[in-house]
């Protein structure tokens, strides 16, 4: 869920090294419009009141295209980075219209002099016009508050159509969700058929470069250890609780194996204060202290490292959470030791919390 923006990295080949280049080619502005037609995809019963919806998008980007050997020889590719927006039109007084501002990741791979192949990683905020209303709207289950959390993933091909425009054809996969805030909050799934055209005021060449596979990274194994907190969050109905705060402990081992990438193995200890609600069974939201233990990757990304974790209770926990979770976090380095960032956590396909934590490596 929240975080795709790192998950197709795993594709790039991780271990290169560079070559004698001396050349700095400054990156490349790019301007583009895109259009996209698709439908919902009901992902469970309870919002099929979305089902009837046909999304219709058209937004507009300014990124710029990385062509340096530097950023090509770390996944050979040529990163292009920049912001969106985009205006939707679901056709459905149940779902309404969105306004969507994100940021996007996204790898392009040179085929030949005129053919290229991208995905995109993106993720940003959005505004939703038909939130969940219990006498308005009732039928909307997936969203209940007007802004949300936005993630998106694509994949597709391109044409040079000259020195300066490129045409390209991409899958979308779209998804919203407030992780949590504020029930019902089932998400919404839609995806799309998109076509964009994209302008570069100088030139939309992609340069051809040699490489030589690099050698092993090898790096000695870090240790870090944190505290995480989570406040107040709204009444859950599925689970019949209402959670005051949680606060936790953690720790792990980080090994770097690339240049870009990192395992992680960990422990963690938390405590949940949640206030059941009257109709609840006994003991539903106990016990309130819970161990796990979990396996990860890291994407080292500058400053910036985006985490993924798969996570098991070792302890008793609630009844309404299940053994395993998984967990998608950013973090940024505030110094030599010291980092900040924020995770979700997530039973099943079922947002738990996002929790924001500080880290000392050692």
């Amino acid at each position: 869920m929240q975080f795709w923006k790192t998950l197709l990295w795993i594709l790039c080949p991780l271990s290169l090294e560079a070559q004698d280049h001396t050349d700095r080619i400054p990156p490349e502005k790019v301007y583009a419009v895109s259009f996209q037609k698709g439908s919902v995809f009901i992902h469970k019963s309870v919002v099929a009141g979305a089902g009837n919806a046909r999304p219709e998008t058209i937004g507009l980007e300014y990124s710029t295209q990385r062509l340096d050997y530097n950023s090509y020889r770390i996944c050979r590719a040529f990163l292009r980075t920049g912001l969106s927006l985009a205006y939707t039109d679901f056709h459905s007084p149940v779902v309404g219209k969105s306004l969507i501002g994100s940021l996007f990741l996204e790898p392009v791979y040179r085929i030949g002099n005129r053919f290229q192949f991208q995905f995109r990683c993106e993720s940003g905020i959005s505004y939703f016009s038909r939130p969940y209303n219990a006498v308005s709207n009732k039928s909307n289950q997936s969203y209940s508050t007007y802004l949300n959390t936005y993630l998106h993933i694509s994949a597709g091909t391109g044409i040079r159509l000259s020195g300066r425009f490129t045409a390209t054809v991409n899958g979308n996969i779209h998804h919203i969700s407030n992780a949590d805030f504020k029930q019902p909050n089932s998400g919404l799934n839609w995806m799309m058929l998109s076509g964009s055209l994209l302008y570069y005021p100088h030139s939309n060449r992609l340069p051809k470069y040699n490489y030589v596979p690099g050698h092993k990274i090898r790096s000695k194994p870090m240790a870090d250890a944190g505290i995480m907190f989570t406040p107040g969050q709204g009444y859950h109905h599925l689970w019949l609780t209402k959670r005051n705060y949680m606060l936790g402990l953690f720790g792990q081992v980080s090994c770097t194996v690339s240049k870009i990438n990192a395992l992680t193995g960990g422990a963690e200890m938390t405590y949940d204060r949640y206030r059941d609600d009257s109709i609840a069974p006994l003991n539903n939201s106990r016990p309130a202290l819970k161990a796990g233990l979990n396996l990860g990757n890291e994407f080292l990304l500058g400053k910036v490292i985006v985490s993924q974790q798969l996570g098991i209770y070792v302890t008793r926990h609630p009844a309404f959470y299940s053994t395993l979770y998984h967990r998608w976090g950013i973090r940024y380095r505030l110094g030599a030791h010291w980092y900040a960032g924020v995770c979700m956590k997530v039973h099943k396909e079922v947002a738990d919390l996002i929790d924001i934590r500080m880290q000392y490596r050692f």
